[in-house]
């Protein structure tokens, strides 16, 4: 899509879609391997998180929480950014919404590039995430 002055922004898709490539720029996996992983990594989440990665998405819920809290939508926030040394970079942001929203997937992304991954967790069960879940902090 082109800019108010026609120039090009390849980054600036949908929120969800952000995410997508703020994980791949900053781990080198498929964010395809964290689309549906434990209880939390994809849509919804409850339970206990099952290991690091899972904690990595509960935290990821919460920061997208605190964004709604402000008034923003961060499934949906498009903004720019850029992979600079296997981090996404969002520094030359204005919005508030673009921000928080860039600010929750940037460390995300940065907590999956140290969490190990555990393919066992990928495609699990609802069912299987107990009923107690940790309060966002």
């Amino acid at each position: 899509s082109a800019g108010p002055a026609g120039e090009a922004h390849p980054r600036s898709r949908r929120g969800i879609l952000e995410l997508a490539g703020a994980i791949r720029c900053t781990t080198g996996r498929s964010p395809f391997a964290f689309l549906r992983y434990g209880c939390y990594c994809g849509l919804g989440g409850r339970g206990w998180p099952k290991d690091r990665v899972d904690w990595c998405c509960f935290h990821h819920d919460c920061c997208y929480g605190r964004a709604e809290q402000a008034g923003c939508q961060p499934k949906t926030e498009s903004y720019h950014w850029e992979c600079k040394d296997n981090s996404a970079v969002c520094d030359s942001l204005e919005d508030k919404c673009q921000k928080m929203a860039c600010e929750c997937d940037r460390e995300a992304a940065k907590c999956f590039s140290k969490a190990p991954y555990h393919r066992k967790y990928l495609l699990w069960p609802d069912f299987m995430c107990s009923e107690i879940q940790p309060l966002c902090r």
